[in-house]
């Protein structure tokens, strides 16, 4: 491409306007790419779930909740939480066992698998 002088500031122009273009490009898959991953603390989770601290706590300690710790305080993701929420329950890994509505279990002296 032969520019002149003349012609400078006119290339000049056009390149900033095709620059612009290309970061609004770039700038809109960006956003189109990312989820919502909105980072909860403990009492967020416990409005958005309406359950206690002590339930949440129990669910961490039992490993049955996703969460990540950071600093001694507790981080939820709430996209993980909700899948969380959707999914369904673990089968038991006891065979023999029977779980009963009233949260009682019943011994069936099966092994253990």
């Amino acid at each position: 491409m032969d520019l002149k002088f003349e012609d400078l500031p006119q290339a000049v122009t056009h390149l900033i306007e095709q620059n612009k273009l290309i970061l609004e490009a770039i700038q809109g898959t960006e956003l189109t790419n990312q989820t919502d991953s909105q980072v909860l603390t403990l009492n967020k989770i416990c409005e958005l779930l309406e359950l206690k601290k002590q339930t949440i706590y129990s669910y961490v300690s039992k490993g049955q909740i996703p969460y990540y710790k950071k600093a001694g305080k507790l981080y939820f993701i709430k996209d993980e939480i909700m899948e969380w929420v959707t999914s369904k329950p673990t089968a038991s890994k006891l065979r023999g066992v029977r779980y009963h509505q009233n949260g009682r279990l019943k011994d069936r002296s099966f092994k253990k698998i």
